[in-house]
Protein backbone atom coordinates (compact mmCIF):
# COMPACT_ATOMS: atom_id res chain seq x y z
CA UNK A 1 0.00 0.00 0.00
CA UNK A 2 1.28 3.49 -0.89
CA UNK A 3 2.87 5.39 1.96
CA UNK A 4 3.70 2.27 3.92
CA UNK A 5 7.16 0.93 4.67
CA UNK A 6 7.52 -2.72 5.58
CA UNK A 7 9.07 -3.26 9.00
CA UNK A 8 12.15 -5.47 8.90
CA UNK A 9 11.81 -8.92 10.42
CA UNK A 10 14.36 -8.08 13.13
CA UNK A 11 12.60 -4.86 14.12
CA UNK A 12 9.27 -6.68 14.15
CA UNK A 13 10.73 -9.33 16.44
CA UNK A 14 11.47 -6.61 19.00
CA UNK A 15 7.95 -5.26 18.60
CA UNK A 16 6.60 -8.71 19.45
CA UNK A 17 8.74 -8.90 22.57
CA UNK A 18 6.55 -6.30 24.25
CA UNK A 19 4.93 -7.61 27.41
CA UNK A 20 2.58 -5.91 29.90
CA UNK A 21 5.08 -6.60 32.68
CA UNK A 22 8.17 -5.80 30.60
CA UNK A 23 7.59 -3.18 27.87
CA UNK A 24 10.31 -3.47 25.22
CA UNK A 25 11.24 0.19 25.63
CA UNK A 26 14.69 1.75 26.05
CA UNK A 27 14.57 4.35 28.83
CA UNK A 28 17.17 6.91 29.80
CA UNK A 29 17.73 10.43 31.01
CA UNK A 30 20.06 13.37 30.69
CA UNK A 31 20.67 15.46 33.82
CA UNK A 32 21.27 19.22 33.63
CA UNK A 33 22.33 21.47 36.51
CA UNK A 34 20.41 24.33 34.87
CA UNK A 35 16.75 24.41 33.87
CA UNK A 36 15.88 23.57 30.28
CA UNK A 37 13.45 25.78 28.39
CA UNK A 38 10.53 23.77 27.01
CA UNK A 39 10.14 25.79 23.79
CA UNK A 40 13.86 25.59 23.09
CA UNK A 41 13.73 21.81 23.54
CA UNK A 42 10.83 21.60 21.09
CA UNK A 43 12.69 23.64 18.49
CA UNK A 44 15.74 21.36 18.71
CA UNK A 45 13.56 18.26 18.34
CA UNK A 46 11.67 19.79 15.41
CA UNK A 47 14.92 20.62 13.64
CA UNK A 48 17.01 17.54 14.38
CA UNK A 49 14.87 14.62 15.54
CA UNK A 50 12.00 14.86 13.08
CA UNK A 51 14.35 14.66 10.09
CA UNK A 52 14.00 10.95 10.82
CA UNK A 53 10.60 9.84 9.52
CA UNK A 54 10.57 7.01 12.03
CA UNK A 55 9.77 9.49 14.82
CA UNK A 56 6.66 10.63 12.92
CA UNK A 57 5.51 7.13 12.00
CA UNK A 58 3.17 4.72 13.71
CA UNK A 59 3.03 0.94 13.40
CA UNK A 60 0.14 -0.65 11.52
CA UNK A 61 -0.62 -4.36 11.31
CA UNK A 62 -1.95 -6.49 8.49
CA UNK A 63 -3.63 -9.55 9.98
CA UNK A 64 -3.12 -12.58 7.77
CA UNK A 65 -4.34 -16.15 7.95
CA UNK A 66 -0.85 -17.56 8.57
CA UNK A 67 1.01 -14.61 10.03
CA UNK A 68 0.75 -10.90 10.62
CA UNK A 69 2.84 -8.23 8.95
CA UNK A 70 3.90 -4.89 10.40
CA UNK A 71 4.40 -1.62 8.54
CA UNK A 72 5.49 1.92 9.26
CA UNK A 73 3.31 4.78 8.08
CA UNK A 74 3.23 8.51 8.80
CA UNK A 75 0.83 9.31 11.63
CA UNK A 76 -1.57 11.91 10.17
CA UNK A 77 -2.39 13.14 13.67
CA UNK A 78 1.23 13.50 14.80
CA UNK A 79 1.77 16.36 17.24
CA UNK A 80 5.26 16.94 18.64
CA UNK A 81 3.92 18.54 21.81
CA UNK A 82 1.86 15.45 22.55
CA UNK A 83 5.10 13.45 22.69
CA UNK A 84 7.02 15.91 24.88
CA UNK A 85 5.47 16.25 28.32
CA UNK A 86 6.61 18.70 30.99
CA UNK A 87 6.25 17.92 34.69
CA UNK A 88 7.62 19.23 37.97
CA UNK A 89 9.33 16.82 40.34
CA UNK A 90 7.53 16.67 43.69
CA UNK A 91 9.33 18.04 46.74
CA UNK A 92 12.02 17.59 47.92
CA UNK A 93 13.26 17.12 44.34
CA UNK A 94 16.04 14.73 45.32
CA UNK A 95 17.39 11.55 43.74
CA UNK A 96 14.95 9.31 45.59
CA UNK A 97 12.01 11.34 44.28
CA UNK A 98 13.46 11.34 40.77
CA UNK A 99 13.94 7.58 40.79
CA UNK A 100 10.41 6.90 41.98
CA UNK A 101 9.02 9.25 39.31
CA UNK A 102 11.07 7.59 36.57
CA UNK A 103 10.04 4.12 37.78
CA UNK A 104 6.39 5.15 37.50
CA UNK A 105 6.84 6.62 34.01
CA UNK A 106 8.72 3.68 32.56
CA UNK A 107 6.16 1.16 33.80
CA UNK A 108 3.56 2.65 31.44
CA UNK A 109 3.29 1.02 27.97
CA UNK A 110 3.65 3.33 24.99
CA UNK A 111 0.54 4.17 22.97
CA UNK A 112 0.54 1.78 20.01
CA UNK A 113 -1.74 4.12 18.06
CA UNK A 114 1.03 6.67 17.49
CA UNK A 115 4.81 6.95 17.12
CA UNK A 116 6.44 4.73 19.73
CA UNK A 117 8.39 7.26 21.76
CA UNK A 118 7.88 9.92 24.43
CA UNK A 119 10.11 12.51 26.08
CA UNK A 120 9.43 14.06 29.48
CA UNK A 121 11.05 17.28 30.64
CA UNK A 122 11.27 16.99 34.44
CA UNK A 123 11.87 20.27 36.25
CA UNK A 124 12.91 20.69 39.85
CA UNK A 125 15.68 18.13 40.25
CA UNK A 126 18.27 19.75 42.52
CA UNK A 127 17.69 23.12 40.88
CA UNK A 128 18.02 21.83 37.32
CA UNK A 129 16.19 19.67 34.79
CA UNK A 130 16.08 16.05 33.65
CA UNK A 131 15.29 15.09 30.06
CA UNK A 132 13.75 11.60 30.22
CA UNK A 133 13.48 9.66 26.95
CA UNK A 134 11.53 6.51 26.12
CA UNK A 135 11.93 4.87 22.70
CA UNK A 136 10.54 1.50 21.67
CA UNK A 137 13.18 -1.04 20.73
CA UNK A 138 11.54 -1.70 17.36
CA UNK A 139 12.71 1.78 16.25
CA UNK A 140 16.36 1.00 16.82
CA UNK A 141 18.99 -0.51 19.07
CA UNK A 142 21.20 1.29 21.56
CA UNK A 143 23.96 2.07 19.07
CA UNK A 144 21.52 3.56 16.56
CA UNK A 145 19.65 5.59 19.15
CA UNK A 146 22.88 6.96 20.62
CA UNK A 147 23.71 8.39 17.20
CA UNK A 148 20.26 9.89 16.81
CA UNK A 149 20.02 11.37 20.29
CA UNK A 150 23.52 12.83 20.29
CA UNK A 151 22.74 14.51 16.99
CA UNK A 152 20.47 16.69 19.15
CA UNK A 153 23.50 17.99 21.03
CA UNK A 154 26.22 20.56 20.41
CA UNK A 155 29.81 21.05 21.49
CA UNK A 156 29.11 24.44 23.03
CA UNK A 157 26.24 26.40 24.57
CA UNK A 158 25.83 28.61 21.49
CA UNK A 159 24.90 25.69 19.28
CA UNK A 160 28.22 25.30 17.50
CA UNK A 161 29.78 21.89 17.75
CA UNK A 162 30.42 18.45 16.37
CA UNK A 163 26.84 17.58 15.51
CA UNK A 164 25.46 20.95 14.49
CA UNK A 165 25.69 19.78 10.88
CA UNK A 166 22.29 18.16 11.26
CA UNK A 167 20.73 21.59 10.99
CA UNK A 168 22.32 22.06 7.59
CA UNK A 169 20.24 19.27 6.14
CA UNK A 170 22.67 16.39 6.41
CA UNK A 171 21.27 13.24 8.04
CA UNK A 172 21.63 13.58 11.78
CA UNK A 173 22.81 10.02 12.25
CA UNK A 174 25.71 10.53 9.86
CA UNK A 175 26.68 13.77 11.56
CA UNK A 176 26.60 12.09 14.94
CA UNK A 177 28.57 9.14 13.65
CA UNK A 178 31.28 11.40 12.25
CA UNK A 179 31.39 13.35 15.48
CA UNK A 180 31.47 10.31 17.71
CA UNK A 181 33.68 7.84 15.89
CA UNK A 182 36.94 9.29 17.15
CA UNK A 183 35.64 10.01 20.63
CA UNK A 184 33.95 6.79 21.68
CA UNK A 185 35.96 5.07 24.40
CA UNK A 186 36.47 1.34 24.66
CA UNK A 187 33.31 -0.15 26.03
CA UNK A 188 30.71 -1.64 23.71
CA UNK A 189 30.48 -5.40 23.94
CA UNK A 190 31.41 -6.98 20.64
CA UNK A 191 31.95 -10.51 19.38
CA UNK A 192 34.85 -11.24 17.09
CA UNK A 193 34.79 -8.83 14.14
CA UNK A 194 31.15 -7.66 14.11
CA UNK A 195 31.31 -5.92 10.76
CA UNK A 196 32.12 -9.22 9.09
CA UNK A 197 29.70 -11.50 10.93
CA UNK A 198 26.96 -11.33 8.34
CA UNK A 199 29.36 -11.60 5.42
CA UNK A 200 30.85 -14.70 7.02
CA UNK A 201 27.38 -16.22 7.05
CA UNK A 202 27.29 -15.96 3.28
CA UNK A 203 30.06 -18.53 3.04
CA UNK A 204 27.48 -21.03 4.14
CA UNK A 205 28.67 -24.59 4.55
CA UNK A 206 31.80 -24.04 6.62
CA UNK A 207 29.76 -22.50 9.42
CA UNK A 208 26.79 -24.85 9.33
CA UNK A 209 28.35 -27.31 11.74
CA UNK A 210 29.13 -24.57 14.24
CA UNK A 211 25.62 -23.15 13.89
CA UNK A 212 24.06 -26.52 14.61
CA UNK A 213 26.29 -26.93 17.66
CA UNK A 214 25.32 -23.50 18.98
CA UNK A 215 21.61 -24.16 18.41
CA UNK A 216 21.90 -27.45 20.26
CA UNK A 217 23.70 -25.73 23.13
CA UNK A 218 21.06 -22.98 23.38
CA UNK A 219 18.19 -25.44 23.21
CA UNK A 220 19.66 -27.60 25.97
CA UNK A 221 20.59 -24.80 28.37
CA UNK A 222 19.16 -25.43 31.80
CA UNK A 223 17.17 -22.83 33.68
CA UNK A 224 19.29 -20.40 35.69
CA UNK A 225 20.20 -21.17 39.29
CA UNK A 226 17.45 -20.12 41.69
CA UNK A 227 18.30 -16.80 43.33
CA UNK A 228 16.50 -13.65 44.45
CA UNK A 229 16.51 -12.53 40.81
CA UNK A 230 14.32 -15.35 39.52
CA UNK A 231 10.57 -15.45 39.97
CA UNK A 232 7.31 -14.08 38.65
CA UNK A 233 7.64 -10.51 37.40
CA UNK A 234 5.01 -7.78 37.67
CA UNK A 235 4.31 -4.33 36.28
CA UNK A 236 6.04 -2.39 39.08
CA UNK A 237 9.69 -1.50 38.55
CA UNK A 238 12.41 0.14 40.64
CA UNK A 239 15.43 2.03 39.30
CA UNK A 240 18.77 3.21 40.61
CA UNK A 241 22.00 4.56 39.16
CA UNK A 242 25.57 5.02 40.24
CA UNK A 243 27.66 8.10 40.74
CA UNK A 244 30.16 8.57 37.94
CA UNK A 245 33.20 6.31 38.13
CA UNK A 246 36.33 7.81 36.52
CA UNK A 247 37.00 5.91 33.30
CA UNK A 248 40.72 6.36 33.97
CA UNK A 249 40.32 4.32 37.17
CA UNK A 250 38.60 1.54 35.24
CA UNK A 251 41.39 1.57 32.66
CA UNK A 252 43.98 1.47 35.43
CA UNK A 253 42.45 -1.72 36.80
CA UNK A 254 42.16 -3.31 33.36
CA UNK A 255 45.77 -2.45 32.45
CA UNK A 256 47.13 -3.70 35.78
CA UNK A 257 45.13 -6.92 35.68
CA UNK A 258 45.46 -7.63 31.95
CA UNK A 259 41.73 -7.38 31.32
CA UNK A 260 39.36 -5.07 29.40
CA UNK A 261 37.08 -2.26 30.54
CA UNK A 262 34.13 -4.60 30.08
CA UNK A 263 35.78 -7.36 32.09
CA UNK A 264 36.35 -5.02 35.03
CA UNK A 265 32.85 -3.53 35.10
CA UNK A 266 31.06 -6.85 34.60
CA UNK A 267 33.18 -8.50 37.30
CA UNK A 268 32.32 -5.71 39.74
CA UNK A 269 28.62 -6.15 38.94
CA UNK A 270 28.88 -9.92 39.43
CA UNK A 271 30.34 -9.20 42.86
CA UNK A 272 27.50 -6.81 43.62
CA UNK A 273 24.89 -9.41 42.66
CA UNK A 274 26.70 -11.92 44.87
CA UNK A 275 26.49 -9.53 47.83
CA UNK A 276 22.79 -8.94 47.20
CA UNK A 277 22.05 -12.66 47.06
CA UNK A 278 23.80 -13.03 50.42
CA UNK A 279 21.69 -10.24 51.97
CA UNK A 280 18.57 -12.17 50.91
CA UNK A 281 19.72 -15.22 52.85
CA UNK A 282 20.89 -17.26 49.85
CA UNK A 283 24.26 -18.96 49.62
CA UNK A 284 25.87 -17.96 46.28
CA UNK A 285 28.84 -20.28 46.67
CA UNK A 286 29.40 -22.26 43.49
CA UNK A 287 26.41 -20.65 41.76
CA UNK A 288 26.35 -19.00 38.38
CA UNK A 289 23.66 -16.91 36.78
CA UNK A 290 23.41 -15.84 33.16
CA UNK A 291 22.99 -12.43 31.63
CA UNK A 292 21.63 -11.90 28.15
CA UNK A 293 24.12 -9.55 26.46
CA UNK A 294 23.46 -7.56 23.26
CA UNK A 295 26.39 -7.70 20.84
CA UNK A 296 26.83 -4.96 18.25
CA UNK A 297 27.27 -6.46 14.78
CA UNK A 298 27.06 -3.30 12.68
CA UNK A 299 30.03 -1.98 10.75
CA UNK A 300 31.48 1.50 11.34
CA UNK A 301 29.66 2.98 8.34
CA UNK A 302 26.30 1.44 9.23
CA UNK A 303 24.24 4.28 10.70
CA UNK A 304 20.76 3.09 9.75
CA UNK A 305 18.05 3.55 12.37
CA UNK A 306 17.23 -0.09 13.00
CA UNK A 307 18.27 -3.07 15.13
CA UNK A 308 21.61 -4.55 14.18
CA UNK A 309 22.70 -6.59 17.14
CA UNK A 310 22.66 -10.16 18.37
CA UNK A 311 22.31 -11.73 21.80
CA UNK A 312 24.73 -13.96 23.66
CA UNK A 313 24.49 -15.64 27.03
CA UNK A 314 27.17 -14.58 29.50
CA UNK A 315 27.73 -16.54 32.73
CA UNK A 316 28.19 -14.22 35.72
CA UNK A 317 30.41 -15.93 38.34
CA UNK A 318 28.55 -14.87 41.48
CA UNK A 319 29.75 -18.07 43.13
CA UNK A 320 33.39 -16.89 43.13
CA UNK A 321 34.22 -15.07 46.38
CA UNK A 322 37.65 -13.63 45.59
CA UNK A 323 37.42 -10.38 43.53
CA UNK A 324 40.51 -11.09 41.42
CA UNK A 325 39.53 -14.70 40.76
CA UNK A 326 36.07 -13.41 39.80
CA UNK A 327 37.63 -10.88 37.41
CA UNK A 328 39.68 -13.56 35.65
CA UNK A 329 36.68 -15.90 35.45
CA UNK A 330 34.66 -13.04 33.95
CA UNK A 331 37.43 -12.41 31.43
CA UNK A 332 37.43 -16.09 30.41
CA UNK A 333 33.67 -15.98 29.91
CA UNK A 334 33.84 -12.73 27.93
CA UNK A 335 36.67 -14.03 25.72
CA UNK A 336 34.66 -17.17 24.99
CA UNK A 337 31.66 -15.28 23.63
CA UNK A 338 33.92 -13.12 21.45
CA UNK A 339 35.21 -16.23 19.69
CA UNK A 340 31.85 -17.99 19.42
CA UNK A 341 29.46 -17.87 16.42
CA UNK A 342 26.64 -17.62 18.97
CA UNK A 343 26.02 -13.95 18.11
CA UNK A 344 25.44 -14.70 14.44
CA UNK A 345 23.16 -17.62 15.23
CA UNK A 346 20.99 -15.58 17.60
CA UNK A 347 20.78 -12.68 15.13
CA UNK A 348 19.37 -15.00 12.49
CA UNK A 349 17.05 -16.54 15.08
CA UNK A 350 15.73 -13.10 16.07
CA UNK A 351 15.09 -12.31 12.41
CA UNK A 352 13.17 -15.58 12.18
CA UNK A 353 10.91 -14.57 15.06
CA UNK A 354 9.79 -11.58 13.02
CA UNK A 355 8.27 -13.76 10.30
CA UNK A 356 6.54 -16.47 12.34
CA UNK A 357 3.20 -16.13 14.07
CA UNK A 358 2.96 -13.84 17.09
CA UNK A 359 2.11 -16.79 19.33
CA UNK A 360 5.19 -18.76 18.30
CA UNK A 361 7.46 -15.71 18.64
CA UNK A 362 6.26 -15.02 22.17
CA UNK A 363 6.59 -18.67 23.13
CA UNK A 364 10.21 -18.80 21.97
CA UNK A 365 10.92 -15.52 23.76
CA UNK A 366 9.57 -16.92 27.02
CA UNK A 367 11.54 -20.15 26.67
CA UNK A 368 14.89 -18.38 26.38
CA UNK A 369 14.07 -15.66 28.92
CA UNK A 370 13.69 -18.42 31.52
CA UNK A 371 17.35 -19.36 30.95
CA UNK A 372 18.72 -16.05 32.26
CA UNK A 373 18.37 -13.75 35.25
CA UNK A 374 19.39 -10.39 33.77
CA UNK A 375 20.03 -8.33 30.67
CA UNK A 376 23.41 -6.57 30.63
CA UNK A 377 24.52 -3.99 28.09
CA UNK A 378 27.35 -1.52 27.65
CA UNK A 379 26.99 1.43 25.28
CA UNK A 380 29.95 3.82 24.91
CA UNK A 381 29.17 7.51 24.67
CA UNK A 382 31.11 10.65 23.71
CA UNK A 383 34.31 11.43 25.56
CA UNK A 384 33.71 15.19 25.58
CA UNK A 385 31.05 17.25 27.37
CA UNK A 386 28.03 18.18 25.26
CA UNK A 387 25.22 20.73 25.35
CA UNK A 388 21.52 20.30 24.64
CA UNK A 389 19.15 23.22 24.08
CA UNK A 390 21.92 25.54 25.28
CA UNK A 391 22.55 23.76 28.59
CA UNK A 392 25.50 21.63 29.69
CA UNK A 393 24.68 17.92 29.78
CA UNK A 394 26.04 16.74 33.14
CA UNK A 395 25.10 13.06 33.52
CA UNK A 396 23.71 10.31 31.29
CA UNK A 397 21.97 7.16 32.55
CA UNK A 398 19.85 4.61 30.69
CA UNK A 399 17.95 1.45 31.51
CA UNK A 400 17.87 -1.54 29.19
CA UNK A 401 14.50 -3.28 28.73
CA UNK A 402 13.99 -6.87 29.83
CA UNK A 403 12.00 -9.57 28.14
CA UNK A 404 9.54 -12.16 29.37
CA UNK A 405 10.32 -13.25 32.92
CA UNK A 406 13.65 -11.41 33.24
CA UNK A 407 13.61 -9.13 36.28
CA UNK A 408 16.97 -7.31 36.19
CA UNK A 409 18.45 -4.90 33.64
CA UNK A 410 22.03 -3.63 33.96
CA UNK A 411 23.18 -0.76 31.74
CA UNK A 412 26.68 0.69 31.49
CA UNK A 413 27.25 4.06 29.80
CA UNK A 414 30.43 6.12 29.53
CA UNK A 415 30.35 9.87 28.96
CA UNK A 416 33.02 12.55 29.28
CA UNK A 417 35.44 10.36 31.18
CA UNK A 418 32.85 8.96 33.60
CA UNK A 419 31.05 5.62 33.73
CA UNK A 420 27.51 5.37 35.10
CA UNK A 421 25.56 2.21 35.84
CA UNK A 422 21.79 2.16 35.41
CA UNK A 423 19.91 -0.63 37.17
CA UNK A 424 16.25 -1.55 36.77
CA UNK A 425 14.64 -4.36 38.75
CA UNK A 426 11.26 -5.92 39.16
CA UNK A 427 9.85 -4.44 42.36
CA UNK A 428 8.52 -7.80 43.51
CA UNK A 429 11.88 -9.55 43.12
CA UNK A 430 14.45 -6.91 44.07
CA UNK A 431 12.71 -3.78 45.37
CA UNK A 432 15.94 -2.04 46.42
CA UNK A 433 18.28 -1.70 43.40
CA UNK A 434 20.12 1.11 45.19
CA UNK A 435 21.54 -1.62 47.45
CA UNK A 436 23.02 -3.38 44.40
CA UNK A 437 24.43 -0.09 43.10
CA UNK A 438 26.13 0.56 46.45
CA UNK A 439 27.55 -2.97 46.35
CA UNK A 440 28.82 -2.39 42.80
CA UNK A 441 30.65 0.75 43.89
CA UNK A 442 32.19 -1.15 46.81
CA UNK A 443 33.24 -4.02 44.54
CA UNK A 444 34.89 -1.65 42.08
CA UNK A 445 36.71 0.11 44.92
CA UNK A 446 38.02 -3.30 46.01
CA UNK A 447 39.33 -4.04 42.51
CA UNK A 448 40.96 -0.61 42.33
CA UNK A 449 42.64 -1.12 45.71
CA UNK A 450 43.85 -4.60 44.75
CA UNK A 451 45.21 -3.30 41.44
CA UNK A 452 47.19 -0.60 43.23
CA UNK A 453 48.49 -3.16 45.69
CA UNK A 454 49.55 -5.46 42.86
CA UNK A 455 51.37 -2.65 41.08
CA UNK A 456 53.13 -1.61 44.30
CA UNK A 457 54.26 -5.18 44.93
CA UNK A 458 55.50 -5.51 41.35
CA UNK A 459 57.37 -2.19 41.51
Amino acid sequence: MAGREAMSSVDRAWLLMDDPTNPMVINGFWIFRESLEYEHVLSVLEERLLVHERFRQRVVEDRGALRNRSYWEIDPAFDLRAHVERIVLPAPGDTETLNSTVARLLSVPLDLNGPLWTFTLIDGYEGGSVFFARVHHCIGDGAALVRVLFALTDGSADGEGPVGAAAAGRPATRAAARAGTATLPEGGIRAGKPASLLSRAARGGQLVGKFVAVLAKLASMRTDDKTAFKGEVGVGKAVAWSEGIPLDDVKYVKNTMGATVNDVLVAAMAGALRRYVETRGDDPEGKEIRAMVPVDIRGPEDTKLTNRFALVYLPLPIGVADPIDRLFETKRNMDAIKQSPEALVTYQAIAGLGVVSDKIARGVRGYYADKVSAVLTNVPGPSQKLYFAGKLLDTIVFWVPQSGSIGVGISIFSYAGQVNIGLITDRGLAPDPDTIIAAFEAEFDSLLRLARLREAEAG
